[in-house]
């Protein structure tokens, strides 16, 4: 049986191999950024602030983090995170918050494995 931090790995690797070789810088930096404006402004702001600014990186970003906390958290595979963190109790946002960010971590780890230019900076 695998842990739930091998089948996060698992779904951030088979992410991050989907995404385009060109898209992997841009999408390191908003990876990068993604932590201290979640702890700074919350999981709810933050998704507003991504949904609000959406570029085609921030928009894949977007649903990679959706797709994995709304099956994870919310048991709504095809869910919208946003609309889901808005309308759920407080223990379900932390919950969330602390999903997204675990698998935030994972998405980078790959992706800077894949870009050798975010391995320099």
């Amino acid at each position: 049986m695998k842990t739930r931090d091998q089948v996060r790995a698992e779904r951030a690797n088979a992410l991050v191999t989907a995404l385009k070789p060109e898209t992997l810088e841009e999408y390191v930096g908003e990876l990068r950024e993604l932590p201290a404006m979640v702890v700074q402004s919350g999981i709810g702001p933050t998704l507003a602030f991504f949904k609000a600014r959406s570029g085609p990186v921030r928009s894949t970003l977007y649903d990679h983090l959706s797709s994995w906390v709304c099956e994870i958290v919310f048991a709504e595979p095809k869910g919208d995170l946003l609309t889901l963190v808005m309308a759920n109790p407080a223990s379900k946002l932390m919950r969330a918050q602390e999903e997204a960010l675990s698998l935030a971590a994972w998405l980078r780890r790959f992706a800077e494995a894949r870009d050798p230019k975010a391995r320099k900076s």
